[in-house]
């Protein structure tokens, strides 16, 4: 119910409509980072080998999660060797994306962090690599980047 009421110079104020204005793009939900995965960024983040900056990837990976569903830099074995002096050797990360963003993020990786090479996993691979049959029919499904 609308109140009359009026303004500074003594005038009735015209009633004021409530307009709704819906967006041409569905806005989504923002997606959350789960602790698990903010833990693999932090490390993403404190790793640099040869031309890989992690904190520059963990800072673009943070800003553009809508892109992806998980990301991963898996250790070798030399690590162990080293990990005591502070040296964490890693040169691949590999990113599950989400649909849509496959090849985005694969220029990315490319042209703005200077990746070396990129490739795929898909069908058959990237369901035994992933545990799960749903991915079985794509062939773009897991993104490895690599560093020299």
């Amino acid at each position: 119910m609308a109140i009359n009421k009026k303004d500074e110079r003594g005038k009735k104020r015209r009633d004021v409509r409530m307009e709704f204005i819906i967006p041409s793009e569905p806005q989504l939900p923002e997606k959350k980072i789960s602790e698990a995965q903010q833990i693999q960024l932090d490390i993403i983040a404190k790793t640099n080998f040869n031309f890989f900056n992690g904190k520059r990837i963990a800072k673009w990976l943070r800003e553009n999660h809508k892109m992806w569903r998980a990301v991963l830099l898996p250790l070798k074995f030399i690590s162990l060797r080293d990990m005591a002096d502070g040296h964490w050797h890693a040169d691949t990360l590999y990113i599950y994306p989400e649909d849509g963003w496959a090849f985005e993020l694969e220029k990315v990786m490319r042209e703005q962090f200077g990746a070396d090479e990129t490739s795929w996993f898909g069908g058959d691979s990237a369901a035994d690599m992933l545990g799960t049959i749903d991915v079985a029919d794509k062939s773009y499904v897991i993104l490895q980047a690599w560093w020299d």
